[in-house]
């Protein structure tokens, strides 16, 4: 992920559409009440050029592939992680794949972890508040909220690079304002970041732990959460 693709990822409030959420008397479609919200893989489209996804198992259980009747969604790349609003219109048999009404998605912060160029003390570590984290499959999910400023910012997860070879591998979560003044800072909004290790978690690699370290204001005793990859 480029410079300006992680200044631009924490836009994350803008909602792209993609399907109707109300019947044409304008009230709520009822079916509403079963409405389920996920981070999925936006993995591109079927023959029929219906947009399709991926719904990965909590820790290391089997994914499920979601199937859609509504068009690729515009200004999302193959393989990124976006929020989708959807509910079940039928399940297989075996559970593998579910047809599903998708409603809308938001467009999250995605990316690949990344390791360090620079000392690990030279990185800006702005404060947030984690409300939770968790690992599906490749991919580690943290939700929690930012101060909202107005002004681009940088916002990533990195390790670093001497603990690779180490049975616990030392992570940071990045978050730099860029020098936004203090008075740019107006309120706490929420955040979801969803990054792929899949690197980390090849045969080849040593690692079993993720520890990553970030400044937590919502527990300001705790530095830092484990992640166990394998």
């Amino acid at each position: 992920m480029s410079r300006t693709s992680a200044i631009l990822a924490i836009l994350i409030a803008i909602v792209t559409t993609v399907a109707c959420d109300r019947s044409h008397d304008g009230k709520l479609d009822p079916s509403y009440e079963s409405q389920l919200v996920d981070l999925v893989t936006y993995t591109g489209v079927d023959d029929d050029n219906h947009a399709t996804f991926r719904l990965e198992g909590i820790d290391d259980k089997p994914h499920v592939d979601l199937f859609t009747t509504v068009a690729a969604p515009q200004r999302v790349a193959k393989n990124s992680r976006v929020l989708l609003y959807y509910a079940i219109n039928h399940k297989a048999t075996d559970n593998s794949y579910w047809n599903i009404d998708a409603r809308s998605l938001v467009r999250i912060i995605s990316d690949s972890i990344r390791v360090n160029r620079n000392p690990i003390d030279t990185y800006s570590m702005s404060p947030i508040k984690l409300k939770s984290a968790w690992r599906t499959g490749e991919f580690i999910n943290l939700y929690g909220q930012v101060e909202h400023t107005g002004k681009n910012r940088l916002i990533y997860m990195m390790i670093d690079g001497e603990t690779r070879g180490n049975d616990t591998v030392q992570a940071y979560l990045v978050h730099d304002l860029l020098n936004t003044p203090a008075d740019s800072i107006f309120y706490w909004r929420d955040f979801y970041i969803s990054v792929n290790v899949g690197v980390l978690k090849s045969p080849s690699e040593p690692c079993r732990t993720i520890r990553l370290h970030m400044n937590n204001i919502a527990a300001p005793h705790s530095t830092y959460q484990d992640f166990n990859i394998k």
